[in-house]
């Protein structure tokens, strides 16, 4: 069962990304469902602490989803950004 609503990778505090090949069982830290040794799992670091959280690939890929979400929410309300005029 998942716990609350999808994250995003935006200000959710997330520090680096990596596909890993699960050296023991892990659980993902979104459902709980465990990650079999041998098996790909996503790991995003906590900055400022040197531990990290797993995900299973079905989770992160939500979160992957929800991330795509956010910055289009946030380029919706951003104003259109123009070049500077280089002849001027």
């Amino acid at each position: 069962m998942k716990k609350g609503k999808t994250p995003s990778l935006i200000g959710s505090g997330a520090g680096s990304v990596k596909s890993v090949t699960s050296g023991r069982l892990r659980y993902c830290k979104r459902c709980e469902m465990g990650i079999a040794k041998d098996s790909i799992c996503i790991e995003v670091s906590i900055p400022g602490s040197m531990g990290s959280k797993t995900y299973c690939t079905t989770c992160f890929a939500e979160i992957l989803d929800q991330t795509e979400k956010d910055i289009a929410k946030l380029r919706e309300n951003l104003p259109a950004i123009r070049p500077k005029d280089s002849t001027t």
